[in-house]
């Protein structure tokens, strides 16, 4: 009896041992692959604004022997309800034996009036012949990988991001996205100067 006691005890306070030893560790990993998250400070994961794009949208300008086309790919709305900062990181579940830069890319959006999207292609032309003005490669920025606990990859844009609307999804991919945006920065010296002023009119007393 009291070697099954024993046992019983031993049993238990494995597990709870176990359980602090599992809940002590803060696994920050994607559920599934090819998706994309924030990564905070605090290691969790912020979810982003995922967009699947269905509207492509082509505008020609006819005039006497020219003529110009575009396409670009369009989503609403014009902005992400996901904000961040221009430092941000990021973190996809999908790593290979292949370089990451060649499977995932970060990329500017263009924001219109009530939409956002990406220049698929432009190309004018003259009765002379005809000839591409953009790629599509144009608004992809450069970020770094690093691999990331057992399955994914830490994204870093190389410069922080200005203020816009930003899409990360697989390369060449523009049906898929994970969308978020960064507002302008505040100026630095806005706190300081509301103190200088305020010491000015009392005197130079704070």
């Amino acid at each position: 009896m009291n070697r099954s006691l024993i046992l019983i005890c031993f049993a238990v306070l494995s597990i709870s041992t176990a359980a602090q030893t599992n809940s002590g560790v803060s696994v920050a990993e994607p559920q599934f692959y090819n998706s994309f998250y924030a990564l905070n400070a605090d290691a969790k994961l912020t979810e982003l604004d995922h967009q699947k794009v269905t509207t492509f949208h082509t505008k020609t300008r006819p005039l006497p022997g020219y003529a110009s086309v575009k396409v670009s790919a369009e989503f609403k709305p014009a902005h992400s309800d996901i904000r961040l900062t221009g430092n941000a990181q990021f973190v996809v579940k999908g790593r290979l034996a292949v370089d990451p830069t060649t499977v995932y890319e970060l990329r500017l959006l263009k924001v219109a009036k009530d939409h956002r999207e990406i220049l698929m292609t432009q190309a004018h032309g003259t009765i002379l012949g005809a000839s591409s003005t953009s790629k599509f490669d144009e608004g992809v920025l450069p970020v770094r990988f690093e691999e990331y606990r057992a399955n994914s990859y830490r994204i870093t844009p190389e410069q922080p991001l200005a203020q816009g609307e930003y899409a990360l999804s697989v390369r060449g991919n523009v049906m898929d996205l994970y969308c978020f945006g960064v507002n302008k920065r505040l100026p630095l010296l806005r706190f300081s100067t509301c103190l200088i002023n305020s010491s000015t009119s009392n005197g130079g007393l704070l």
